[in-house]
């Protein structure tokens, strides 16, 4: 090693000394992509990873894979703060590397000195994001992530991941890097597992398309595949009984099937469950080995596997049953379930009458648990709907840790050690798996802003002071400075979710209206912090509010679950009036039009976009049809003279409407996940609209040809733009970055 060590270390002090000299953002492409390669074989490259110059210039995929894990205390923090971001440095250009990296650092309170890039399109300004524990994020699949495993192949830790994409692939743990990608399944892949058959390593896989499928990850040719099944594999797990190896599977057929694990024949069948089988586990208990299903018929059933005989039934859970995990609590092997009711309950696999604890509060749900041993003991590790990863103490259930991140639920977990250190594994319907570091201190951190998701976001002038007012799931409503995000001061009121916000004036006072989840409109002073009115009328959830100007009155129009749009003198604090109901839930408003003749745009969850006229006509305008999911987000204004409404769906499209016309002016395309908020304004001369998605970008579209660039901005939940100045909404926090065209550039 010290004998290889001299060279390298030659040549990589001549390749820093070029790029020193040219300049890291002028570094060859040779220096770009193997210096990292030569400074780990040197072992200098902790100390080159401690320039974010460098972190900028080199290969993302190379240096993610030279980097390791990060898991390795000696690593600088820009080193992990590289690695966290390292998948949406790929394919960038590094300026846009420059500006993500940039952004990190403010997310993560790591202080990076990297002034703007000349020509960058977009730079972050600030970011006060709740800090969430260190991971590593694996991205390659194209769909979403239904099952992570952990194990290991010839001595090298590796997980395994399968997806709705089709494919398995099976990733270097410590480095990050797919290994193999096993493609035979022809619907999406429900459940992975790793373990040994006649020696040799092999990956099972489950998919929709009914097969469990054998594998050879040493080259990745398919083993075999097992067909019996009627309809979508749901788990699959390996296994031995009377000596033999096996291996057990669940099914949305309903049943349960023990396969032979060297020629693939059905030894078994179980039959019992009414509706499909999610999860299956495999235990011994006094001698006993025994399989515990969780169905969708919210039962949890414990099979003798030699007779085929059912044990036991456990019916405490009121909906589905998506997950079953065997451990072991004081000497007693234990079963953890969890599904659609909002608990996981812990039972005695001897006795099982009654569950030894309920753990409630996955508002969510459970949709995976698994057990395992960091050293003081069993832990739980559970995967939810709410997007997040859960650590339990098993011994008492004491939350011990959660871990945020992804952006869309949480499919599938697993826990385990990489290199003696502890980790957990999650895999998510936004496409990704993350690797969790569990040896940092878990210990809450000292944060005073939003505690859950932020749903929205307005810029406001008060007193020639830019503010940015922020709602979200903890209740309260926040001022912060534009220019630097400080936080400025905190408003309570609501007793349920903020969903909308939106701010103007009210006879010369600045004012912020807000609806929310307890079915109420508040309007407050932007001054003093006092409310000046709750208007209450509403049945349901206020999804949504705008602010109008009608003759000599400010109006403001709410709407939401109840499929109303209530119409409000702001003044008064009284209800002007009622518009006739949508077909169903109204998700967005926007107000446009002019003082002598406004109206609102409403969209809803038929995928409808109505204009409502607000003079006392009680027909809309126009109905405009064309999304074929909810309408998520509108906002309205001005097209080179035409006025125009700005949609986001769930369907994945953003579209422009005439509403002078009533037609559709153009579809923009090019999210692949659910459009969640829309703003529209100019930058330079350029009428654009920005857009943030549930596939992790915020995209910026030229309205005039449909083109676009993408900001990789993940968890976006509301949007304003106030000249140049985006700000962000997300599930974690509030952030701001500047849209200023840089020289030479521009957003035409």
């Amino acid at each position: 090693m010290t004998s290889r060590r001299a060279p390298e270390g030659l040549i990589t002090a001549c390749l820093r000394t070029l790029a020193a000299e040219d300049g890291w953002n002028r570094a060859n492409a040779y220096t770009a992509h193997y210096l990292a390669l030569h400074a780990r074989a040197a072992g200098v490259l902790t100390d080159l990873a401690s320039d974010p110059d460098f972190l900028v210039a080199a290969d993302p995929e190379v240096l993610a894979g030279a980097l390791g894990s990060g898991l390795d205390p000696a690593l600088p923090a820009s080193a992990r703060l590289f690695l966290r971001c390292a998948h949406q440095l790929r394919g960038r250009e590094p300026d846009e590397r420059a500006a993500t990296l940039a952004l990190a650092g403010f997310q993560h309170d790591i202080p990076l000195d990297l002034p703007r890039r000349h020509d960058a399109l977009w730079w972050p300004l600030w970011a006060q994001v709740e800090p969430n524990a260190y991971h590593r994020v694996l991205a390659g699949h194209t769909g979403p992530v239904y099952a992570v495993a952990l194990g290991e192949l010839e001595g090298r830790p590796v997980v395994a991941s399968g997806s709705g994409d089709c494919t398995v692939r099976v990733w270097d743990l410590r480095d990050g890097v797919a290994i193999r990608v096993l493609e035979g399944h022809t619907r999406g892949v429900n459940s992975v597992t790793l373990g040994r058959i006649d020696g040799r390593a092999t990956v099972l896989s489950a998919g929709g398309d009914g097969t469990v499928r054998m594998w050879n990850p040493d080259n990745g040719a398919q083993v075999r595949v097992l067909e019996g099944h009627t309809h979508g594999v749901r788990s699959v797990v390996l296994g031995r009984l009377e000596g033999a190896g096996i291996v057990v599977s669940g099914s949305d057929d309903g049943t349960v099937r023990v396969w032979d694990q060297r020629d693939g024949s059905t030894i078994r069948v179980l039959d019992g469950h009414t509706h499909g089988v999610r999860s299956v586990a495999l235990g011994v208990v006094d001698g006993l080995t025994v399989a515990v299903t969780g169905s969708h018929d919210g039962s949890v059933r414990i099979w003798d596997l030699a007779s085929g005989t059912l044990l036991r039934i456990l019916e405490e859970h009121t909906g589905p049953v998506r997950s079953v995990a065997l451990g072991e609590l004081d000497g007693r092997p234990v079963i953890a379930t969890g599904g659609g009711d909002t608990r996981m309950l812990l039972w005695d696999l001897r006795e099982g009458a009654t569950p030894l604890r309920v753990l409630d509060g996955y508002t969510y749900g459970v949709n995976s648990i698994a057990i395992g041993d960091l050293g003081d003991g069993p832990v739980a590790l559970t995967g939810s709907y709410d997007n997040t990863v859960q650590l339990l103490d098993m011994a008492d259930g004491t939350p011990l840790r959660v871990l945020e991140g992804h952006g869309a639920g949480v499919r599938s977990v697993d826990v385990g050690h990489l290199d003696d250190i502890p980790v957990a594994v999650s895999g998510s319907y936004d496409s990704t798996v993350r690797v969790w570091d569990l040896s940092e201190d878990g210990t809450a951190h000292d944060w005073d802003d939003h505690t859950q998701w932020v749903r929205s976001v307005a810029v406001t002038l008060v007193d020639g002071r830019g503010l940015v007012v922020t709602v979200g799931n903890d209740r309260a409503v926040r001022l912060r400075d534009l220019r630097s995000g400080a936080l400025v001061s905190v408003m309570r009121g609501h007793t349920d979710w903020v969903r909308s916000v939106t701010c103007g004036d009210l006879d010369g006072t600045p004012v912020a209206v807000t609806g929310a989840d307890d079915a109420t409109v508040r309007v407050w002073n932007l001054r003093d912090g006092t409310v000046s009115h709750v208007l209450r009328g509403h049945s349901d959830w206020v999804r949504s509010v705008c602010l109008t100007r009608s003759a000599d009155r400010t109006l403001a129009i709410s709407a939401g679950n109840d499929a109303t749009l209530r119409v409000w003198d702001l003044g008064r604090g009284s209800t002007v009036g009622v518009l006739a109901s949508q077909a169903g839930p109204v998700y967005s408003l926007a107000a446009g039009g002019s003082p002598g003749r406004p109206y609102v745009v409403a969209g809803g969850d038929d995928g409808s976009v109505r204009v409502w006229p607000l003079t006392g006509e009680s027909d809309p305008l126009l109905l405009l049809r064309g999304h074929t999911d909810w309408v998520r987000s509108v906002t309205c204004g001005d097209l080179d003279g035409t006025p125009v409404a700005v949609t986001g769906a769930d369907d994945a499209t953003v579209r422009i409407w005439n509403l002078r016309e009533g037609g559709a002016l153009r579809v923009l395309e090019g999210h692949t996940g659910s459009v969640h908020a829309v703003v529209k304004g100019t930058l330079g001369l350029v009428p654009v609209a920005v857009t943030g998605s549930q596939d992790g970008t915020v995209r910026i579209w030229n309205l005039r040809d449909g083109s676009h660039v993408v900001l990789p901005l993940p968890g976006c939940t509301g949007l304003a733009l106030d000249g140049d100045t985006l700000t962000v909404a997300t599930q974690r926090g509030v952030m701001a970055v500047s849209l200023r065209p840089a020289p030479r550039r521009s957003w035409g």
